[in-house]
This record gives C-alpha cells, sequence and structure tokens, in this order.
C-alpha cells in the first residue's frame, strides 16, 4: 500500500510501498483509511525544525497521520464494539487501560501512552489499532467531517476543564480550527465568547462561523474591548491558542481577578512571565489541556448531535495522498483551516 514515511531526520517526507497492517493481537481492528487532516504537528516534522528533532516520542522511520477517519475491514477475535463497515475515528493518545492514570479515567494522562502518528500514523491507505483507541462516527456526519473530531475534542477538553455560567465571558486567542471550535463549545454552554486574530483570513472564517465578538487585534485593543463588556472586570476564562509569547501576553491581560487561562497552542518557543505579578498577585488559575478523554468523546458527539458543532466549515481543501507536497505548503497559508488527504 501506499504511506507517507518520515525516514530520516531532515525536511520531507517519503511516500513508499509499504506491508498492509495485518490483524495481530485478539483486541486490533483493521480498518481503510478515508480521510486524513494534515496536524500542525506534522508540519513541524515535515519542516524537521528544532521541535521535531527535540521530540523524543517520535521514533523514526514512522508513517506519520493521526487525524483520521476510516472504515472497518477486519477485527479481532476478542473485539466486541466495532464488526465490519463501522465508521470509525481515532482517540490519538493510545492508552493502555490499566495504569494509575487510566483506571482514574484519564486516559489522554496514561503512564504508558503512545501517541498516534510518533510510531506508527494514518498516511496510509490501511491501519490497525486496538479496539480502545477508536469511536464510532456519529451518524449525522461525514466521513470527510470526521477528520475533525480530533481537534473537536481538544477544544472541547479545553472548555470543560473549567465550569461555566450562563453570561461568562469567554475569550479565544487564536481563530484556528480548534479555537473556533472552542468558540462553538463555549457558546453552546451560554457562555458570551470574544475571538481574536490577526489574519484577515481567519478572522473572516470566525465571524462566518462564531455569534460572538471577533476582534482584528490590528484594529482594536482587545484588553479594552473585554474591559468594555465587564465594567473593567476582564474575562472570566481565556483559552490560548495562538502559541505566541504576544498570546500569552494577551491571556493574561485579558483574564479577571481568580479567572482561568487554558494554554491549548502548540508552542515552538518558550514564553517568559513573571508568576508572581502575572497570577499569584491575582490569583490566576493557568491550566494546560492534553488531548481529550472517553468522557469527552461523549459530550463532544452530544454537541455534534445537537446541532451545536458546526465542522463542513473548516475543510478547505480535499487533496490525494500523492499530492501531499501541496498539502503541507497550503498548510502553511492563513487562508487554510483544514487540509484532508485521501489515500
Amino acid at each position: 500500500m501506499k504511506a507517507l514515511v518520515k525516514e530520516k531526520p531532515g525536511p520531507g517526507l517519503s511516500l513508499l510501498d509499504i506491508d498492509v497492517p495485518q490483524i495481530e493481537r485478539p483486541d486490533d481492528v483493521q480498518f481503510r483509511v478515508a480521510y486524513c487532516a494534515i496536524c500542525v504537528g506534522e508540519m513541524k516534522v515535515y519542516d524537521w525544525n528544532e521541535w521535531a528533532a527535540g521530540d523524543s516520542t517520535l521514533q523514526l522511520p514512522t508513517v506519520l497521520g493521526h487525524e483520521v477517519s476510516g472504515v472497518v475491514m477486519a477485527v479481532g477475535s476478542e473485539v466486541t464494539r466495532f464488526q465490519p463497515g463501522d465508521r470509525i475515528v481515532v482517540d490519538p493518545l493510545l492508552h493502555c487501560g490499566h495504569c494509575y492514570m487510566c483506571r482514574k479515567g484519564l486516559t489522554n494522562m496514561c503512564l504508558n501512552r503512545e501517541i498516534y502518528g510518533k510510531r506508527r500514523g494514518a498516511f496510509a491507505e490501511y491501519a490497525v489499532l486496538p479496539e480502545r483507541a477508536l469511536a464510532k462516527m456519529p451518524d449525522k456526519l461525514s466521513l470527510k467531517e470526521g477528520t475533525l473530531l480530533e481537534n473537536l475534542g481538544i477544544a472541547v477538553h479545553a472548555v470543560e476543564i473549567e465550569p461555566h455560567d450562563p453570561g461568562d465571558v469567554a475569550v479565544v486567542i487564536g481563530c484556528g480550527p480548534i479555537g473556533i471550535m472552542a468558540g462553538q463549545a463555549l457558546e453552546a454552554y451560554g457562555c458570551n465568547v470574544v475571538m481574536t486574530d490577526l489574519a484577515e483570513p481567519r478572522i473572516n472564517k470566525a465571524r462566518e462561523i462564531i455569534g460572538g465578538v471577533v476582534i482584528d487585534v490590528r484594529e482594536q485593543d482587545p484588553v479594552a474591548v473585554v474591559k468594555g463588556m465587564t465594567d473593567g472586570r476582564g474575562a472570566d476564562f481565556v483559552i490560548e491558542a495562538g502559541a505566541t509569547q504576544s498570546a500569552f501576553d494577551q491571556a493574561l491581560a485579558l483574564v479577571r481577578n481568580c479567572g482561568t487561562v487554558v494554554t491549548i497552542g502548540t508552542f515552538g518557543q518558550p514564553v517568559t512571565f513573571n508568576p508572581f505579578f502575572a497570577l499569584t498577585r491575582r490569583q490566576i488559575r493557568l491550566q494546560s489541556i492534553m488531548g481529550r478523554t472517553w468522557e469527552t468523546w461523549r459530550r463532544l458527539v452530544q454537541l455534534v448531535e445537537s446541532d451545536k458543532i458546526a465542522l463542513k466549515p473548516f475543510i478547505s481543501h480535499i487533496l490525494p495522498l500523492e499530492d501531499y507536497e501541496r498539502g503541507f505548503e497550503l498548510v502553511r497559508s492563513s487562508e487554510t483551516m483544514k487540509v484532508l488527504l485521501k489515500p
């Protein structure tokens, strides 16, 4: 079968013919890949920057790709939840199911976890994963939209990490796909949502999808806008999805005393701040999240089935796997939301 492989350190990928993976364990599920989206993390591996070179979870050579939808082809003897023909998506944080964190229900924090796309992946025609790593797709979604559920899981997990009251003011910094999805989820919780960015195409996409306030930071000061909305108090809740020093600084400036900042951006460089003045003196809660839990999957399916989330507008391009170089170049543009590769 054809697969996109990161063979060795250095820029680029290789389109290779490799063996079709087969069922080896009783809990294995083999599926045909329908679509697999390109993630910003895979861009870093494609370019082979400092972030990728220092990633100890990446084991070369490997097939990349983890934002995937597919159709079950065959199942192992102990698989009970899936059968051939089922439409599935993957939780790329492959958990063991028996460690301390898994027993607490925090499967995203599994002590033995494997991150899908680091040792094996789905930029290929077929893949095999254990049953516990798969989830059935909601019937109302297409296989194309299914590739976006991994991103939606991150967005919903970031939103649900803190309880919300109806009418809370919540700011999302960064109008990329996950940021806008978080905005949709916050609206479903009854929050007054403010989105910020400086790239016009992403601002326009946020205005198309989100019913709240969308701020172009080149034209307006988001801190002034939010303070005006809250009698000078500041935002109750801020999600930082920009992954830059300026985005992080903006999050701390926007949040009210005793508020919460959740950071989900994939930072390429360290950020600096003084914890005493930025957090301690104001009793700010700085929270991070990783992936999603299975409880998050339940909630995101409910959001999708109740028409609170629109996923189709995020799909910018669908390309054949062989056209991967164009796909990775498209991802660099602020006009691109999600690029799907189809084997």
